[in-house]
């Protein structure tokens, strides 16, 4: 580790970085349908591999991992637990222990996994640290028993977060444990189920993260990724059912009626996504999706529109990159499934693309 806490790699550990070739944009592009097909719908394993996805590219970009390796890192710990789709829910949502014959089952999703996405060539480096991320610093994991730098740095990784998101949880056998007694379980596997110093550093991470309220005997986290959204309409009683509808997304929610106020967002920071009617005060909602592609070229962009207008409106879909359309009037549970998912795959590609 240096002198700012950072853990360098060593040099077994740089070696396997490099054999993580750069995937060009259509490999990306079939890693990232491939994800949509195997990332599992529900919200709590979906949220669950989302976290890890987020925790781990937080750690790799602290260590200093090369850039080259993060697509991989993306997808492996996107994809980890994708061999879970081979066991039944029975054992997946047992409230209760797991016998030895249900602990085998389970055991074998990271084989089940590598072989799902082995074969798939932009998944290929991925599929490795599916592989390994119940292995064990002192040998004593599975399926191989690899043991210290035998192991990938990005499987080392993965199996860090994937622990202390499981802990921070609730699951249907165990509530949620404290932040603080969650650290000290990942402490008490350092040098044994852990990197040590991927440990350290990742620990020093996470308590930069605690906020302590209720003097000092809580610890919440801040948020590690709080999209934003913009969404707008010239009609206030449409901008008051947006609200409504979105309120419970958790999402950064501004809401504004001209196409001026939607670009005073973007150049105040980040937007994720712009969810425009097909009328603002000052222009059409096409005319500030399209004008908005230079500004914020990464966001999601979605329009409203009543249905008798809809045929109209999709000839502007490809000039104003519009993902998807939300016809008037909505039904709200579906809609926020959608602004959701559409977020969802927001923060993967950029994630992937360093976007």
């Amino acid at each position: 580790m240096d002198e700012h806490g950072v853990n360098t790699l060593g040099d077994g550990a740089k070696s396997a970085c490099r054999s993580g070739r750069t995937l060009d944009r259509e490999e990306m592009d079939a890693a990232l349908d491939l994800a949509r097909a195997i990332l599992p719908r529900d919200p709590v394993t979906r949220g669950h591999s989302l976290r890890v996805m987020d925790y781990a590219l937080a750690l790799a970009r602290r260590v200093k991992l090369p850039r080259v390796v993060f697509p991989h890192l993306v997808f492996g710990s996107l994809l980890h637990d994708c061999g879970k789709g081979g066991v039944s829910d029975h054992i997946l949502q047992k409230p209760g222990p797991l016998t030895p014959a249900q602990m085998r089952l389970m055991g074998l999703h990271s084989e089940r996994g590598h072989a799902i996405t082995r074969c798939v060539g932009p998944l290929e480096t991925a599929s490795l640290f599916i592989r390994q991320h119940h292995e064990r610093w002192d040998g004593q994991g599975y399926p191989d028993g690899l043991r210290e730098e035998e192991i990938h740095i990005c499987s080392r990784i993965i199996t860090l977060v994937d622990v202390f998101d499981a802990l921070t949880t609730h699951r249907p056998y165990r509530k949620q444990m404290p932040v603080q007694a969650a650290l000290g379980v990942m402490r008490s596997g350092r040098g044994s189920r852990f990197d040590p110093e991927l440990t350290d550093t990742f620990l020093a991470m996470i308590r930069e993260k605690m906020v302590p309220v209720s003097r000092g005997r809580t610890t919440l986290f801040r948020p590690w990724f709080t999209p934003s959204l913009v969404a707008g309409d010239a009609s206030a009683s449409l901008c008051h059912a947006l609200v409504r509808s979105l309120a419970p997304c958790p999402v950064q929610l501004t809401v504004v009626g001209s196409g001026e106020e939607v670009f005073n967002q973007m150049e105040a920071g980040p937007v994720e996504m712009i969810l425009l009617g097909e009328s603002l005060r000052d222009m059409t909602g096409a005319e500030c999706l399209w004008l908005s592609r230079e500004f914020a070229p990464r966001a999601v962009r979605l329009m409203l529109c009543p249905f008798n207008r809809l045929e109209a409106l999709v000839a502007h879909r490809e000039q104003a990159g519009i993902y998807r359309f939300v016809v008037m009037p909505w039904q709200e549970r579906a809609f926020r499934e959608l602004v959701e998912e559409a977020l969802v795959w927001r923060q993967i590609t950029a994630a992937v693309t360093g976007a």
